[in-house]
């Protein structure tokens, strides 16, 4: 629906043949002070959309309270209803250029795009602009100001310019949950329908990296470090653990900084419902930087909504711009009714620290405005969803939810009654409020059915020494659980200690019985002050139970579910459905020794398997590895693989690994691991092309997964601690993204953050050999994140075949061993492709190049690329510009690639951007090319060089061919080179191979001719049996190595810029800003390893800085008219064309990216049919590929659209943006396709 000829009648439009609700809001961005908890904590320079009458209310309310939160002080949230027409009159109150963007619903780009975009018009405004934007789709749409997407705190949104607007369903009405009453806007609203269940919204936006003040106007200092410390908020409210200071308290640190009995409720949200209320979180990333991971307690919800099959997680990593809607599964206290408080947060342990979390208060009595809390805090009344049956009313026996939990106010939560074993008894009051036939575990809900099998697990949590590697890292302080019948071994050294994993069946209740041996103190070092962990708990995900008692924390009013030293914790579980992985940690102590290994996994198996060890065929309590026997299904091999990092190691001499800058910092700690282990690159020196090979270096430590061939395989893969991000890559084996669902993407990497658990199932066939596994940003590679899964064709005596398998063949020769000397040159290798199918061949080249970022001379001297070999010479000669490697196959295709090394000149080993604990790595100038998601002989085609797999590398001069098999229509599938992972790939050596649909035609989008080999970024997919579309190639690049036209290292951003920007002293008040080159020699502060570098797309990059020395206008800093087109691709359409975004991220650090495209949606998960439709696409790291159809093909409405990332730190800056140009007329130099369109016809 475009917006163009209407007429306003009172609050309707005619439009298109009727009337169409309108809405209207009068909205207002103001500079105000945001305090931002009750310590006074404050942004004093402080931005805010409001509607303008609310706006003399909230200045006075900040006038009267100038630390104190208020409740008008909050992102500003509006609703409509689908369908609506929404017109916002815009005031700026700001002495600078601001605007209005928002995401996803309809809006003319030339009147409502609030930026100025290309050779758009300028809709950012000093004064007034009116915007109009239609609900043409129910959900979450985030909006904030494009006129200084800078990085800075000179810019807005680290300041709070972001809102919400959410669109309900038609016919929908919302009230205040307090009065009752009509509410215009608010962040919480109950929801009303006459066709449909009233359910409870909470909108919850999280933001980071603002430039708090304490009361005093200081930065805000960390009481045990002595050090500044940051801040992370929801909804303009942080409650950091540093307010929360344990003195007196008769706590001693982190495990009382959660507790309400201990410090009241916290200044961040506390939402409340009615037990078994339905209920939809709203949650939204309006911040600058980070992908954090939200997670919510006791609470689970499908991955897409609107789908049945969809996958049932409890942990979610967001990034910025990005938004979901959660409906948790069976509403307000979940599948066993539970009660109490529930908390929800950022799962990055340091942001948890710095204030990122809430409560979600369940109720099972009526609040009707005049009770209290325990510590005498009026509590405001909570009106019933009319729809529902109210709530029993407050009696003495039965005062309500907290009011019947015992405890001290000011003091130490008490332990839950029953649950340490010979502690306390309950209360009268505690029993009076117990549900039937309660036990320990489970005293206020029902848990588990009475006719459930009960499994029982003794467990202990001690502190042993772990070795890492064989160069001898290690954590003196390594913090674990164990079976208690395996202390002894594990202390002793017999049984090598391993993260900790339990399995349980369907329908089983789990009893945990945790016995704390744990010493009471922990650090004294490089990396921690001298801490005390007084307890330990036992929270776990996504298994339902009693959160008061078993929660494993001591969150809000609930007890403190923990042992101390020397005491067993019971706790009580129900796995009411295959959940698989469930992730479960301590909860009290997570800050401090998480990242010493105190983590592990139940996995939830079907109701009728067993587990056996894959070396003797035993039954098996606890392991990382093992056989799954299903009567009447396909047993299966199990492999857990827990990546974890802040792991706190020191090398063999005592010297620890990089060491943070002060005791006690969070500032990117240690190193990384899994399952306790790693491999670094430093230590299996020579050719880097053979870094992964067992015949030159022999196996790494990390976990050896075998197997037999076609064998199913399930990998049960989580992020244990402690904050990154990371990536996990598989070579030569694919799997669905969501297991539950057939037509599910196939993919073969996986973003993961902490806390989240993913599914790997393979059952498709495969072959003998060794297949690469790694975690894909560059740092977490360097440090040691790969393994080997190995595929054996002969039995051997280590690996028990599976029963329901035919029997592998006896083996005739020795196991291959290490020999210190590369291994054999691929032979020529397998057909993997059917009898009939086409072949497809293609020659490809290396080359070094210097590539030319930019027209202002933006290079890397040091480029490296593929290049298709009649392309070479052009490439060299500089009379063709150079991209990423592009090929193009149709599925049932047969490809051969011919790759030939022509980087004959020596490398330069870059010093930058850097790895976590550099070391020598000279490069290699071999070279290898690795296909993503294609079928191939992993021995000879793989183009890594793995395990004892045969060389799948090539000297100067050399050459190699792979053949590879595209079995289905799998679109994009990345193209890596293994010749020197470290040194090549940020230098531009990748590319991609997009498999069409069958029968499918590549045809210049410019000239109308096909074109042989598919190379282009933009092109136009011709197939007889679907709509012709328009595809554009997008690379995600960071981590570049950039130098400027004088051949200076351009570098990396230091407060948002290169340099500080500026007030112009000619242009006060206009928003212009200068940036000034940092001084040579000058102490700045170094960017975190996974931030360094420059960063752009499909080898070019539109950098800030390089425009803003033209012109200093910052919200003009896109603007085509004034700087010209950036020299990222501008993507060309008409309106309504199809289009699909071939998205993918090759390279090359760890940090998170999201995908933004302006005035256009897709679903989220393509082949999908249920999936949910989303604007941006967060979450993006090494190897993530994402197939993007725009719903309803290109904006209807012509004008230009920013495509871009939505990190203002530091992405947008530094060049991570383009246009997707969509034209009013037909053009020479674009082509029309599907004729029969609207456009053509109106346009012809």
């Amino acid at each position: 629906m475009g917006l163009k000829n209407y007429k306003l009648n009172d609050n309707r439009i005619y439009f298109d043949g009727g009337y169409v609700q309108v809405k209207h809001f009068n909205i207002v961005a103001i500079p105000t002070k945001i305090v931002y908890n009750n310590e006074g904590d404050h942004d004093p320079n402080g931005l805010m959309y409001v509607l303008k009458e609310d706006e003399n209310t909230l200045i006075e309310a900040v006038k009267k309270n100038p630390f104190k939160p208020v409740d008008i002080v909050s992102p500003l949230v509006i609703r409509a209803n689908l369908g609506d027409i929404l017109i916002i009159d815009f005031e700026n109150k700001l002495n600078r250029p601001v605007s209005i963007h928002i995401q996803d619903i309809d809006y003319n780009v030339l009147r409502s795009d609030g930026a100025a975009i290309g050779f758009n018009p300028d809709t950012t405004t000093r004064n007034k602009i009116r915007y109009r934007w239609v609900a043409d789709k129910e959900g979450i749409f985030l909006f904030n100001d494009m006129a200084d997407t800078r990085s800075s705190e000179k810019s807005t949104n680290i300041h709070g310019l972001f809102g919400a607007l959410i669109v309900e369903p038609v016919g929908a009405t919302w009230t205040d949950p307090v009065t009752g009453n009509y509410i215009k806007s608010g962040l919480y609203a109950d929801i009303h329908h006459p066709a449909l269940p009233d359910f409870r919204e909470y909108v919850t936006i999280f933001h980071d990296e603002p430039e708090i003040k304490d009361i005093n106007g200081n930065q805000p200092i960390n009481h045990e470090t002595g050090m500044p410390e940051a801040t992370m908020p929801i909804n303009y409210r942080a409650d950091p653990m540093r307010n929360r200071h344990p003195d007196g308290t008769g706590g001693v640190g982190e495990e009382v900084a959660l507790s309400s009995w201990t410090f009241g409720d916290p200044s961040t949200p506390v939402l409340r419902a009615y037990k078994g209320d339905p209920a939809k979180f709203r949650l939204i990333h309006a911040g600058i930087k980070e992908t954090h991971v939200f997670h919510l307690h006791n609470h689970q919800w499908k991955l897409d909504t609107n789908d049945p099959k969809s996958t049932i997680i409890d942990s979610i990593s967001f990034s910025p711009q990005e938004s979901f809607t959660i409906e948790p599964l069976f509403g307000a206290g979940s599948l066993t009714g539970c009660i109490g408080d529930v908390i929800w947060h950022c799962h990055l342990y340091p942001h948890f620290a710095e204030g990122m979390w809430g409560l979600w208060r369940i109720l099972d009595r009526l609040e009707d405005g005049k009770s209290q809390l325990p510590d005498g805090s009026c509590v405001p009344a909570l009106i019933p969803l009319p729809d529902r049956t109210p709530p029993s009313s407050q009696d003495d026996d039965h005062p309500g939810f907290p009011r019947f939990i015992a405890g001290e106010v000011g003091k130490k939560p008490f332990k839950p009654p029953l649950g340490i074993v010979n502690g306390r008894g309950p209360t009268p009051l505690e029993k009076a409020n117990f549900v039937p036939n309660a036990i320990s575990g489970a005293l206020y809900s029902g848990t588990c059915p009475a006719d459930a099998v009960t499994k029982v697990f003794e467990i202990v949590a001690i502190q042993v020494p772990i070795k890492y590697n064989n160069a001898g890292w290690h954590d003196p302080e390594g913090r674990i659980f164990v079976l208690k019948e395996d202390e002894d071994a594990v202390r002793n050294g017999k049984k090598s200690p391993e993260p900790f994993v339990i399995r349980a069946n369907v329908g089983d209740c789990i009893e945990i019985r945790l016995t704390n041996k744990l010493p009471e103190a922990i650090g004294g070092n490089a990396f921690q002050l001298l801490t005390k962990t007084t307890e330990v708990g036992w929270h776990i995900h996504l298994v339902k139970f009693d959160g008061i008692v078993s929660d494993g924390g001591a969150n809000g009013w609930d007890n403190d579910s923990s042992a101390n030293f020397g005491d067993t914790l019971i706790e009580r579980f129900y796995a009411n459905t295959e959940l698989r992985t469930v992730f479960f940690h301590d909860h009290l102590f997570p800050s401090t020794h998480q990242q010493h290994g105190l983590f592990g996994a139940l996995i939830i198996e079907p109701s009728n398997a067993t587990f056996h060890d894959p070396k003797t065929g035993k039954e098996i309590k606890s392991g990382t590895q093992a056989i799954i026997k299903r009567p009447g299904e396909p047993d299966f091999r199990e492999f857990v693989l827990v990546v974890h990092d802040f792991a706190l190691l020191f090398d063999k001499d005592g010297k620890p690994l990089n060491p943070p800058p002060f005791p006690g910092s969070q500032e990117d700690p240690g190193v990384m691991g899994i399952n306790y282990k790693n491999e670094p690159f430093q230590f299996r020196k020579g050719d880097p092309a053979y870094v992964f090979s067992s015949y030159v270096h022999g196996d790494p430590v990390t976990p050896l997964l075998e197997t037999y061939e076609g064998d199913p395989i399930r990998i049960r893969l989580f992020d244990g601690a402690q904050e990154e991000q990371h990536s996990f890559n598989l070579n030569g084996l694919r799997w669905r993204k969501e297991p539950t669902y057939a037509v599910s993407p196939i993919i073969q990497a996986q973003t993961l953050g902490i806390s989240e658990a993913f599914n790997i199932e393979i059952d498709e066939d495969y072959k003998k050999g060794d297949y690469l596994y790694y975690l894909g940003g560059i740092d977490d590679l360097w440090l040691g994140l790969w393994g080997i899964l190995r595929v054996h064709k002969e039995r051997v005596d280590h690996l028990l075949p599976l029963e329901d398998r035919p029997l592998p063949p006896i083996r005739t020769k020795p196991l291959p061993c290490k020999t210190g000397n590369p291994p054999l040159k691929a032979k020529c290798p397998a057909h993997p492709c059917l009898k009939d199918a086409n072949t497809r061949k293609f020659d490809v080249v290396a080359i070094q190049k210097d590539i030319v970022y930019n027209k202002f001379g933006d290079h890397d001297p040091n480029g490296l690329m593929f290049v298709l070999a009649e392309h070479e010479k052009a490439i060299m000669a500089g009379t063709m510009k150079p991209k990423p490697l592009i090929l193009r196959a149709n599925a049932g295709d047969c490809i051969e690639v011919t790759l030939t090394n022509h980087i004959f000149k020596p490398l330069v080993q870059d010093n930058h951007p850097e790895v976590p604990v550099e070391a020598p790595f000279p490069p290699s100038n071999r070279v290898s090319l690795h296909a993503q998601l294609l079928k191939y002989d992993v021995l000879n085609s793989d183009g890594a060089t793995v395990g004892f797999n045969y060389d799948q590398s090539i000297a100067p001069g050399e050459s190699i061919t792979y053949r590879w098999f595209a079995d289905s229509e799998l679109g994009t599938c990345t193209l890596t080179g293994f010749g020197d992972i470290r040194n090549h790939r940020h230098h531009g050596l990748f590319g991609t191979i997009i498999i069409e649909p069958t029968g499918s035609k590549y045809i210049n989008a410019k000239t109308g001719n096909e074109v042989k080999n598919g190379y282009l970024e933009e092109i136009v997919i011709s197939n007889p049996g679907i709509p012709d579309f328009r595809e554009f190639v997008v690379f995600m690049q960071d981590g570049i190595s950039l130098y400027d036209k004088n051949n200076k290292p351009i570098p990396d951003p230091v407060d948002g810029g290169h340099g500080a920007a500026h007030p112009d002293p000619a242009n006060q008040g206009q928003n212009s800003a200068h940036f000034d080159p940092v001084d040579e020699g000058h102490d700045v502060p170094r960017l975190d390893f996974e931030d360094q570098g420059q960063k752009g797309i499909n080898y070019r990059s539109e950098r800030f800085e390089n425009h803003l020395k033209k012109d200093p206008r910052v919200h003009l800093v896109m603007s085509s008219k004034i700087h010209g087109d950036p020299a990222t691709p501008v993507f060309k359409s008409y309106p309504g064309d199809p289009v699909r975004i071939r998205l993918l991220m090759p390279a090359d650090k760890p940090r998170n990216h999201s995908f933004v495209l302006h005035g256009h949606s897709w679903k989220a998960q393509y082949s999908d049919p249920f999936s949910n439709i989303i604007s941006v696409q967060g979450a993006i790291s090494i190897g993530n590929v994402f197939n993007i159809i725009l719903e309803n093909g290109a904006n209807q409405n012509p004008g230009d659209y920013s495509y871009r990332s939505g990190i203002f730190r530091w992405d947008v800056e530094l060049g991570m943006w383009g246009i997707l140009r969509i034209f009013d007329k037909i053009r020479d130099d674009l082509i029309t396709i599907n004729e029969n369109d609207n456009f053509y016809k109106k346009y012809n």
